[in-house]
């Protein structure tokens, strides 16, 4: 151990040299680090949580990426999509894909004896990933459509469900636009699921029923579909494989990503990061201009130990070492603190869910947690480096003392 460490390490351990001023000086010090790493920590895990769990949700049920045919109408409607083996196998080549599936969407009217509600049939096939819609499902089953006779059977939310007085095993009408046509197909379907997503954007909309029905309504072949929704793995590259697909599928095809179908909700959750940006810096400020503080007081009551110290051949820097190692450890307690205070409310939030949020506006129910270690670490870093240079400036007092005048100082 070095002379400096030494002596900060007595300074900051024994009680005897901690003079009645400083005491309470150093303690406040302290809680502002362990408050602003507190709140640094619940601020970037419910950020981030937030963030994850919205995008999570959008491409859940619409996909991480689409393929559909490029036209200008902006319609849930589209033209039909060749999704033969041609088109579909090239794709499956891609590595970093997780799964693709096909669908048909078409405008609809839904009524039972009570209401109606215009909506979103859309169509989905047996290769459909229903583990998304499994996780918030409410009541009743998922549909089977593997059977080689079309089913009846279709999902909706719980939104829907509430508007059209509607339970699970009873019946709706669904009337489509026919072409060319004023009267209406009607097809009746059974309710089997209802679900929950918490994203009216989707609840408020979409029924999910057996492609093949609407295949049949819109005079469609088994190969054609509105467009082929695919999932990427967790750490592939999106914009890499948006590349691809757009370099392999025909030129009457456009290559979307759910950022791009739904700007209003990801440019949104991108303003989070301003948000935990602003909170980081604030906290950081309050704890630097905290530490400054102590620091100050600290050089101040030990101004007759600096004068000492210079007498006896101690340099400048050699003294200034000492008290940035106090300062250090200081630092390095409210630290420890505000890590556990931190680490704490975020544990107790993920597993017990005591903040409650409203999900017309958040499309959640409960505040979500997500605390990755490398972002951890870096606000400990950063708190850490930006604390200890600004630190630097204060510890520069010393050299304005003088061993005559030090020692003289009461």
């Amino acid at each position: 151990m070095n002379f400096e460490k030494f002596i900060a390490k007595r300074l900051h351990s024994e009680k005897k040299l901690q003079h009645n001023i400083s005491r309470p000086i150093l303690k406040m010090a302290i809680a502002a680090v362990s408050l602003s790493m507190a709140v640094m920590i619940v601020a970037i895990a419910s950020g981030k949580g937030l963030q994850d769990k919205i995008s999570d949700k959008v491409t859940g049920f619409s996909s991480d990426i689409q393929v559909k045919i490029l036209d200008l109408n902006q319609s849930y409607e589209t033209a039909p999509l060749l999704a033969d083996s041609f088109l579909t196998t090239p794709i499956q080549n891609i590595e970093g894909l997780s799964h693709i599936q096909r669908q048909i969407s078409k405008n609809s009217l839904i009524k039972t004896d009570v209401e109606f509600e215009g909506i979103v049939v859309k169509g989905v096939g047996e290769e459909y990933d229903w583990s998304y819609l499994k996780e918030h499902l409410v009541s009743g089953s998922i549909p089977d459509f593997s059977s080689e006779k079309k089913s009846q059977d279709c999902i909706l939310s719980q939104s829907l469900a509430d508007k059209l007085s509607i339970d699970i095993d009873s019946t709706a009408l669904f009337y489509f636009q026919r072409e060319n046509s004023a009267n209406p197909l009607i097809r009746k379907l059974k309710i089997v699921g209802i679900y929950d997503t918490g994203m009216g954007l989707f609840d408020d909309i979409f029924v999910l029923a057996d492609i093949r029905q609407l295949q049949k309504i819109n005079k469609w072949n088994a190969d054609q579909c509105s467009g082929l929704e695919i999932q990427i793995d967790d750490n592939s590259d999106k914009l890499a494989i948006t590349e691809q697909l757009e370099a392999i599928t025909p030129y009457n095809t456009t290559v979307t990503t759910a950022e791009e179908n739904f700007p209003q909700i990801f440019d949104w959750i991108k303003l989070f990061d301003m948000n935990i940006a602003i909170v980081l810096i604030l906290m950081i400020i309050v704890a630097s201009i905290n530490m400054i503080s102590s620091l100050l007081i600290i050089i101040l009551e030990r101004t007759k130990m600096i004068g000492m110290m210079k007498t006896l051949g101690a340099t400048n820097i050699s003294i200034k070492r000492i008290f940035l190692y106090h300062a250090y450890f200081l630092l390095q307690r409210g630290l420890l603190i505000g890590n556990g205070v931190g680490l704490a409310l975020c544990a107790i939030q993920y597993y017990l869910e005591p903040i409650q949020l409203d999900p017309t506006h958040y499309y959640v129910k409960a505040l979500p947690i997500s605390l990755l270690l490398e972002h951890w670490l870096l606000i400990n870093a950063l708190s850490i480096g930006i604390c200890m240079i600004i630190l630097i400036i204060p510890a520069y007092l010393i050299q304005k003392v003088e061993p005559i005048k030090a020692l003289r100082y009461e």
